[in-house]
Parts: C-alpha cells; sequence; structure tokens
C-alpha cells in the first residue's frame, strides 16, 4: 500500500538527490532549490488563479457588495436623519442581506478545497528534498525577520533565506501580476474582472 510519505519521497526524490550531490560545508543547495522553490510557487499560483478564474462568479461577488454598502449607507443615512420608518424597513432586509454576504463568502471559498492540497503537498515535497539544506536563496540585502546574516565583519556576506520565506517572497510576486492576467483581482474590489459595476 503506497503511504502519503512514499508519494512526497517518490515527487522531491530528483530534488533531494541533486542537492545531496552537490551539499558542501555551508550546507546549501543555491541556484538549484532557489529556482526549484520559485517553479513551485508558479505552480501553484497558476492552479490557484485557474481556479479562481473559472469557478468564482465575480460578478455575483461584486453586485453583492455593492448592495451590501448601498444597504449600510441607506442604514446609516436613516439612523443619522432620525427616519424610523426607514429604519425598520431596512431592518427587514437584513436577513436578506446577510444570506446574501454568505453565499458571496461560499462563492470565494469553493475554491479552497482545490489549491490548499497541493499547497501542502508541493510544500511536503519541497521540505522533504531540501531538508539538509539551510539556504534555500541568497539576497544581497537584510529582510527583517526572514534573513540570517552572514559574518557581519565580511563586507561581502549576503542574507540567507529559508524554505518559508523564500517561498512566501517568491507567492506574492507571482500572485499580484496574476491576478491581474486572470482577472481575479476583483475579488478585493468593487469591480468585476470586465470593470463593469453593474
Amino acid at each position: 500500500m503506497v503511504s502519503i510519505g512514499d508519494i512526497i519521497s517518490f515527487l522531491g526524490g530528483g530534488l533531494h538527490s541533486a542537492c545531496a550531490s552537490y551539499n558542501m560545508p555551508n550546507q546549501t543547495c543555491v541556484p538549484l532549490s532557489t529556482f526549484s522553490v520559485f517553479g513551485a510557487a508558479l505552480l501553484l499560483s497558476l492552479v490557484a488563479m485557474s481556479a479562481n478564474r473559472f469557478l468564482v462568479d465575480y460578478k455575483m461577488i461584486a453586485r453583492v457588495r455593492q448592495e451590501y454598502m448601498a444597504f449600510m449607507k441607506a442604514m446609516n443615512k436613516a439612523r443619522k436623519d432620525g427616519d424610523e420608518k426607514q429604519l425598520d424597513k431596512l431592518m427587514k432586509r437584513s436577513p436578506s442581506m446577510q444570506k446574501m454576504q454568505f453565499r458571496a463568502t461560499l462563492e470565494q471559498m469553493k475554491t479552497y478545497p482545490i489549491t490548499i492540497v497541493p499547497f501542502y503537498l508541493i510544500y511536503a515535497v519541497l521540505g522533504f528534498a531540501l531538508t539538509s539544506t539551510h539556504a534555500i536563496a541568497y539576497v544581497p540585502f537584510a529582510i527583517p525577520f526572514a534573513a540570517i546574516l552572514g559574518n557581519p565583519a565580511n563586507p561581502g556576506s549576503v542574507a540567507v533565506l529559508s524554505l518559508f520565506f523564500w517561498y512566501l517572497i517568491c507567492s506574492f510576486s507571482i500572485s499580484i501580476p496574476l491576478t491581474r492576467i486572470f482577472g481575479v483581482a476583483s475579488a478585493f474590489s468593487m469591480a468585476s474582472p470586465t470593470g463593469d459595476t453593474k
């Protein structure tokens, strides 16, 4: 019977062997580890963006958000004006507005199972493959909380990034342009991917 450990070791075996074969005294596999993590982050971002692009109805989400904002604006105006009749009328609409908000939230979360499983699998494979590697990437400047500087007395020292921080940097750097390319940036705005706000 094949276990998850067998799958991880099978998928990460090649990279693990490559890094072990060129493991130096400072336990680094750069640049192979650097590009491997970047490639994994790119693959996961493409999976996530594709799932969001084709499975999530962003026009519906934008429409719900617009309606909810208009509803809240009307509520605040009625409270400010002391219009009890209008306030009662709006309060009766409150349960339906909450249901709409809930549906929009579920719509955004529908790709979560599709994206979380590959993330854990690929991250586990990278963790296994690069387990003996301390340095995943080097940067010529310090990054607070994310980098360990080499010998400060050495003017040529660089910052060393772990798997976690290098993956995080790659993921954010890739995701920002891909949200525009795939037209899913509207998840965080009031506009639909086409710019139609109706």
